[in-house]
Order: C-alpha cells, then sequence, then structure tokens
C-alpha cells in the first residue's frame, strides 16, 4: 500500500501554531488533503497525543506518535514512534529536560492541553522553544532505544536546521533527514530524504509529504524502506 504521510504536523499545544489545530480538526484536514497517514509531533511535548490517538482511531487515520525535539544544540529533530507509550516516554524524558522558563502568554499564546472532545484540560507550564538537555547524539540513542525513528527536521532553514546550528551535517545514526518542499536534495549527503510540511495551521497540511510503499504503518516497515534509498 502507498501511504501518503505527512509526519510533521504540530497542534494548539505549540505556541507557534494556531489555536485552530486540535486533534480533530488535523485529522479532518488531513483527509481532505489527502493524506493517508500523519504524526502529531509539538515542541517538545506530547500532551495532545493521547486526544491525537483517538481521534485518528475514530477516523481511520493511520498515524504515527511524534515530537519535535530541540537538541542542547538547538536543533530540532523528529521523533517518531508507532506505539504511544513508548512516544510519552520520550516526551516525558524531554519536557523534563527543558529548563524552568515558563511560558510567556502576552509575548507567545496559549500552549493548551486538550482531549478527543476538545476540552481543554490545562496548559503546558514550561515554555516549549526552549532546547532540551538532551544532545544530537543523545536523542538519536534515546529514540532508537524506544524503538522510534530520528530524523532532523528542516535541515535546510536558517533556523533550527542541523546544518545551520552545527555547520554541517554530523555523522550519525539518523534515519533519514528532513527537507522542506524546495529543500536541495545534495544538502542529505548520504541519507534517506522525507517531506513534511510543518504545518502550524490547517490551511498548510500536506502541501509537502513522504509517499512510503510499504504492507503496514509502523517503524520497522519505514525503517526499511528508508534503508533501501540510502544513497552511498
Amino acid at each position: 500500500m502507498i501511504y501518503r504521510a505527512d509526519f510533521h504536523i504540530h497542534s494548539c499545544l505549540s505556541p507557534c501554531a494556531s489555536l485552530e489545530m486540535s486533534p480533530t480538526a488535523i485529522v479532518r484536514q488531513a483527509r481532505a488533503a489527502g493524506l493517508d497517514a500523519i504524526a502529531l509531533s509539538d515542541h517538545n511535548c506530547t500532551f495532545n497525543l493521547p486526544a491525537f490517538g483517538k481521534i485518528c482511531e475514530r477516523h481511520g487515520m493511520p498515524c504515527l506518535f511524534g515530537m519535535e525535539a530541540t537538541s542542547a544544540e538547538e536543533a530540532h529533530v523528529l521523533c517518531l514512534f508507532d506505539e504511544l507509550d513508548k512516544a510519552m516516554e520520550m516526551g516525558e524524558r524531554v519536557y523534563g529536560s527543558l529548563p524552568p522558563i515558563p511560558n510567556r502568554l502576552d509575548r507567545f499564546g496559549d500552549q493548551p492541553i486538550i482531549n478527543e472532545d476538545e476540552e481543554l484540560l490545562g496548559f503546558a507550564e514550561k515554555f516549549l522553544i526552549s532546547a532540551s538537555a538532551y544532545g544530537i547524539g543523545e536523542l538519536v540513542d534515546q529514540v532508537h532505544a524506544l524503538g522510534g525513528l530520528c530524523i532532523p527536521a528542516h535541515i535546510d532553514r536558517q533556523v533550527f536546521g542541523i546544518i545551520a546550528q552545527l555547520g554541517f551535517l554530523p555523522d550519525e545514526d539518523f534515519d533519514a533527514v528532513e527537507l522542506t518542499a524546495a529543500g536541495d536534495p545534495a544538502l542529505a549527503l548520504h541519507y534517506p530524504i522525507v517531506r513534511n510540511s510543518d504545518s502550524h495551521e490547517l490551511g498548510t497540511l500536506g502541501t509537502a509529504f513522504t509517499e512510503f510503499d510499504i504492507e503496514a504503518l509502523t517503524v520497522d516497515k519505514i525503517r526499511s524502506r528508508l534503508r533501501e534509498t540510502q544513497r552511498d
């Protein structure tokens, strides 16, 4: 089966995302955009993943459970799992390592935690755009130990892209690297490439995506397919 997948989508929990980005609205818009699989990847936090999983199950939308972690080097890294509990465990580690800097509502907006019925459960108290205590290599090791995929995000961007932050693309055990829709494949070196929308608002869902010809939407199947596209 071919999955048209967008694995980099932010919910209203991310302070830079629109408040319209509830899990229900995301799933409905993903269907309208012709997507077959999605992942929720909020900044440094997984508090909205339980609601997202229930909504995806309710609507028959295949999904992964993600997070966009900020490394200690201030590079963004996608952490993707096919098991909710593993994603939540990684989220607890990363959120727990964030510095005790409170979110500033007046400047960055709310960081709401909601359930599958779009009821407000509370707010993430720490500022979610902060850098975690985990270096890039540590993130790779932690994610792989929990059975997930570790993918540097939007490596062609000048803000929070790994190349801009480090000055080079390090030799790590990345499962792939993410490029924006217009990103130059030469930047990826030998790594497999994925493209996602990095949506913070509904209108951009599916504007970039990756097609996976796989039997089932699992981390193992995705990893195997990515390895087949590994470049010399």
